[in-house]
């Protein structure tokens, strides 16, 4: 992983400093510069596109999602494909666990051409 000084570091036009300055050495000298910092990044855009499986028994559907979509935009891409018919209310797994509905793809580390399975969830027993 590269490390970059401060004076390496461009601030984006429009952003505003949200780091002051550090009186501590970075590199081969001080930080004289403000840092803007940007909560998620998972790299250039085209790293953003994946390629799931999602599976529901012996049938199966796949979509190239955004990973900084969430679990609820990827539910309504499922219902719109209209591939499993009335699906009714159902979650998505991926490995042992069910991702949550209001996170983003790539915070839940969905990765490139994982299978996401439905299970439907019954009301009432």
């Amino acid at each position: 992983m590269e490390v970059l000084c401060p004076s390496q570091i461009q601030q984006r036009n429009g952003c505003s400093p949200v780091q002051p300055a550090s009186p501590t050495k970075v590199c081969d000298g001080p930080s004289q510069e403000a840092i803007h910092l940007h909560p998620f990044m998972i790299g250039p855009v085209t790293d953003t596109k994946v390629f799931l499986t999602i599976s529901n028994g012996p049938k199966t559907l796949q979509l190239e999602p955004d990973l900084r979509d969430t679990v609820d935009q990827l539910k309504e891409q499922i219902v719109q494909e209209r591939k499993f018919g009335g699906l009714g209310s159902f979650g998505l797994l991926y490995g042992s666990r069910e991702l949550q509905g209001s996170e983003i793809l790539g915070r839940q580390n969905v990765k490139n051409q994982a299978t996401l399975f439905i299970v439907h969830k019954c009301n009432g027993g």
